[in-house]
């Protein structure tokens, strides 16, 4: 929507109470647009991080050990293709950065939208960090296993591997590199993501294939005493007793992953096609990630019983027999495939780096561009065509995070608050942003996504159930699903961004009055110019 239409639909007085170049930081993004409808999908694949989430799930059966282990995994996706459709239709109708960011807060109140951007910037940012540590596990439990079946040096660079130190300096080396790639080779970006996803891709199809074929004789290689591990299976005591509930209570663990489609939404500003792009960006991404999680969980326990990975639980949640890489490797006693499992699965946490590097970065951006954060956050480079700042913001924040997480008495602290980070982006980024479709439609202000309002309405309400559901289990049993007690001060870290974004949206309003002479709110009373 250009300036001059946008200005008719406010009034007469709208465009008199700003001057037109002031309202926005840019006139234009300056982003590179070479996105996609496969580089979309492959961004939202990244977001969903569905690649460990086969880790998840496993860990998860000694808590729902009555569960219904395969129709959980496949409902997990099923139940949110309403929340994908919606977020489909964020992206198709509003093609912005950040898009449903740009949704929430032009329909509901501005300090609420900042609130939800906020939200959605730092608790991935606090995600990243958590993957790029766990992303050096995955290494280290790879190169055990490869110790386990040819020693030599295997189990040396497991052991280097698990010094804290160098988990920093790897992790820290990889994510700059991402970094990097990502401000001074944005043309190249997507050809290297890509790349990357299509290596993660095939290693996380040919672990699941060979998910099927590990034997209890494998285990029992390993080191480990197989009947044992199945007869703890016993002493799971299960969180609920009802079927049904269990299953859902499996299905929660997916909660972590399945909900975020909103990774192509945050370039949808940047992505060409039109509405085929999106469509096949947000809901393809979610479909084809869930069948090959399906898959994947359904081959795991076509061979090894699903009372082996609940004893393994029982022993302890971090045990590597509930790493599907370890087991693979173990059972092939291949060199060549061992070595490419092992390297290939820690190409399922570079495409997720990738992909929440772009997100992070547009989700700061575009607040700055909306003058609700320091103008120079939105700054993008001429030359490189990319958020040079935000992404600086990024990787600072990020590597801060990694630091207190390897080196310092501060891990545990951390832990406690990267817990949280899910439950952030739940309740104040995903659920606000349903009630802002739910109050547009009501509404039909001109703001609601296109399509019949009664399905958009449907669906959304829909989707509100579904995310209530989730909510309720994940602070209804917060020790379990998130590791804390839910008290005040926990409440106090889950809302402090949302209230912060609604604190400085009021301080930078008043700020840029005094100082600029210019009203932010009107920023929020128009789309931005991309």
């Amino acid at each position: 929507m250009s300036f001059s239409m946008a200005s008719k639909k406010q009034g007469k007085g709208a465009e008199k109470e700003v001057p037109k170049q002031s309202l926005f930081a840019r006139e234009s993004s300056g982003l590179v647009r070479e996105i996609s409808w496969i580089t979309a999908m492959f961004i939202s694949m990244g977001f969903i991080a569905f690649y460990v989430l086969p880790i998840s799930f496993l860990s998860g059966l000694s808590v729902s050990p009555n569960g219904l282990i395969v129709i959980g995994a496949l409902l997990s996706w099923v139940v949110l293709l309403p929340h994908a459709y919606l977020w489909t239709k964020i992206s198709e109708r509003y093609q912005r950065t950040a898009a449903d960011y740009v949704f929430a807060s032009r329909v509901l109140h501005p300090a609420i939208g900042v609130g939800v951007g906020l939200v959605f910037g730092i608790s991935q940012m606090i995600f990243d960090a958590a993957i790029v540590y766990d992303g050096v596990g995955q290494l280290q439990t790879g190169f055990s296993a490869l110790d386990i079946n040819f020693g030599g040096p295997y189990g040396g660079i497991a052991s280097l591997l698990s010094n804290p130190f160098v988990v920093l300096t790897v992790g820290a080396i990889t994510f700059t590199g991402v970094i990097l790639i990502n401000i001074f080779l944005p043309k190249y970006t997507n050809h290297i993501m890509g790349a990357i996803t299509v290596i993660a891709l095939v290693t996380f199809i040919t672990a699941g294939v060979l998910m099927h074929f590990v034997t209890p004789a494998d285990i029992t290689k390993a080191g480990y005493d197989y009947s044992s591990i199945v007869a703890e299976s016993s002493k799971a005591t299960p969180l609920f007793s009802n079927t049904i509930l269990a299953t859902i209570g499996l299905m929660v663990f997916t909660a972590s992953f399945l909900p975020f489609v909103n990774g192509a939404t945050s370039v949808a500003g940047e992505i060409r096609g039109g509405s085929k792009a999106f469509r096949l960006g947000v809901l393809a991404a979610l479909v084809v990630a869930g069948i090959l999680i399906t898959f994947f969980i359904a081959s795991s326990v076509s061979s090894l019983p699903p009372s082996f990975f609940i004893g393994a639980g029982v022993i302890s949640s971090s045990s590597p027999l509930l790493n599907p890489v370890f087991d693979t490797v173990v059972s092939v006693n291949n060199l060549p495939l061992d070595l490419f499992l092992v390297i290939g699965s820690y190409f399922w946490y570079l495409a997720i780096m990738f992909a929440v590097a772009l997100f992070v970065s547009r989700y700061f951006m575009a607040v700055a561009f909306d003058k609700a954060l320091p103008t120079v956050i939105s700054y993008v480079s001429e030359k490189y065509h990319s958020p040079v700042v935000a992404h600086l913001i990024d990787e600072v924040i990020t590597i801060g995070s990694l630091t207190v997480i390897t080196v310092t008495p501060l891990s545990t602290a951390f832990f406690y608050g990267m817990d949280t980070a899910d439950a952030m982006a739940l309740l104040f980024g995903f659920i606000v942003t349903i009630i802002a479709s739910i109050v547009a439609s009501v509404l039909a202000n001109g703001m609601e996504l296109k399509g019949p309002r009664p399905v958009i309405l449907g669906v959304s309400i829909a989707d509100l159930i579904v995310m209530s559901i989730y909510a309720y289990y994940w602070f209804g049993n917060s020790s379990t699903y998130l590791g804390i007690t839910m008290n005040a001060e926990t409440w106090g870290i889950v809302a402090s961004p949302f209230i912060a974004g609604i604190v400085i949206y009021f301080v930078m309003r008043w700020y840029r009055l005094r100082k600029e002479g210019i009203d932010i709110r009107n920023s929020f009373r128009e789309i931005p110019p991309e």
